[in-house]
């Protein structure tokens, strides 16, 4: 990875936002992605909209399906802060995703989940363990093999993904039904004062807090992992991939797959996904590929 991976002017435009994430960040990240992802082809990709894998109405998926039989299937769980976010809020982000990843073979899955404060915790893994059996279930039919399912979360879906992937209570039988998974930019361990979209989720009971914590159950997963970090994570969001990171290489004795992606803000790693710009896209595919 180098910053000549990037369209000339945007390495620039990105950091000239620092080590920050909000509305205006993202807002801006959109607008200089925008133009490029609208160029992406989704010929020969057929697109079923708002499949639902249960009775809430949040409960929705976007199936990615390029031509095959038995393909790899990628499940997304996307961020959105633990009370916000849509698999397709405006149109072109995360639909640039799910092209990408179908037009390089993979049946994908980008799923919305219940939001805090109505559904808190452990509403989120919960919903990734409904999105797994899904995706398990019914692949077969769009294409995919259930036997090869691999999981990707960002941000606050980073967390639900972790959480599930690391809590075997979320497990059904046959355990957690993934082949590997990809954490992004996700928050990993509830500290001292939360911020008030991780008490919404997690709840105010400070006591509950490290057995909430998806890191407090790493050791009792072996799934292979591939961590990712945006070199503009804000510290808040970066660390916990850090601690993650510890975590992981003393339950296996030799440390995780890990990309410190330059260059990048919290969200400009995802966005890029079919502008061209292949250093993120890239290095997924790679890993993907390994299993």
């Amino acid at each position: 990875m180098a910053l000549s991976d990037f369209p000339a002017g945007l390495a620039e435009k990105i950091a000239a936002m620092g080590p920050n994430f909000n509305n205006e960040v993202l807002g801006a990240t959109r607008a200089l992605y925008l133009p490029l992802v609208k160029g992406q082809s989704a010929s020969e990709i057929t697109i079923s909209p708002d499949l639902a894998y249960g009775s809430d109405p949040r409960q929705k998926l976007d199936l990615y399906r390029p031509h095959g039989s038995n393909l790899p299937i990628l499940v997304y769980i996307p961020g959105g802060g633990f009370v916000g976010g849509d698999k397709n809020a405006d149109g072109t982000f995360y639909p640039n995703l799910g092209i990408y990843f179908a037009r390089h073979g993979w049946l994908t899955i980008i799923a919305n989940y219940r939001l805090a404060p109505a559904h808190p915790w452990p509403a989120g893994a919960q919903d990734v363990a409904s999105v797994i059996g899904w995706a398990r279930a019914n692949a077969p039919s769009h294409g995919g093999d259930p036997n090869r399912v691999f999981l990707f979360g960002q941000s606050a879906g980073a967390s639900h993904a972790a959480t599930y992937l690391f809590n075997s209570d979320f497990h059904p039988a046959g355990g957690a039904g993934i082949t590997a998974a990809i954490l992004m930019s996700g928050v990993y361990r509830v500290g001292a004062n939360p911020g008030p979209n991780m008490i919404a989720y997690y709840g105010a009971d400070e006591s509950q807090y490290q057995a909430r914590s998806a890191i407090s159950h790493a050791a009792k997963s072996k799934v292979p992992l591939l961590l990712s970090l945006a070199e503009y994570d804000p510290p808040g969001l970066a660390i916990p991939t850090f601690e993650l990171a510890a975590a992981v290489t003393a339950r296996d004795g030799k440390s995780p797959q890990f990309i410190w992606q330059q260059g990048h803000n919290h969200v400009s790693t995802v966005l890029s996904l079919g502008s061209g710009q292949e250093d993120v896209g890239g290095r997924i595919r790679e890993f993907l590929s390994g299993f």
